[in-house]
């Protein structure tokens, strides 16, 4: 029988995302898109976030900080909320919808 913890990031809509977002102190929102795309717009304190880029966020952060990442869809946010559970951090989000529905929720503006 495997004793170990079992965690798993947790798909969430993009309204929860904004919730956790106003409510919560201290989180960090990723934002998985093309660098042209993260110049064009993206959600106010949004680091941008590649793979080069991963291991120095590892450290830097709390694996008990929530960890909020976005891309264009919902997909690639997957991917990269896996890595932060590869590295037993342990409150990870995707957003459901990707960043449009995001900034949409954020600026209250109904979907």
């Amino acid at each position: 029988m495997d004793t170990t913890e079992s965690t798993a990031y947790q798909c969430i809509s993009a309204n929860m995302a904004a919730d956790l977002i106003r409510q919560e102190q201290g989180v960090a929102v990723f934002d998985v898109r093309d660098a042209t795309a993260y110049r064009q717009g993206h959600v106010a304190d949004a680091a941008h976030l590649t793979e080069e880029r991963l291991l120095g966020w590892f450290r830097r952060l709390s694996k008990e900080q929530a960890i909020l990442i976005y891309c264009y869809k919902g997909n690639a946010s997957k991917l990269f909320a896996q890595m932060f559970i590869d590295f037993r951090f342990r409150r990870v989000y995707s957003v459901d919808g990707g960043y449009e529905p995001l900034a949409a929720a954020l600026a209250g503006v109904a979907a």
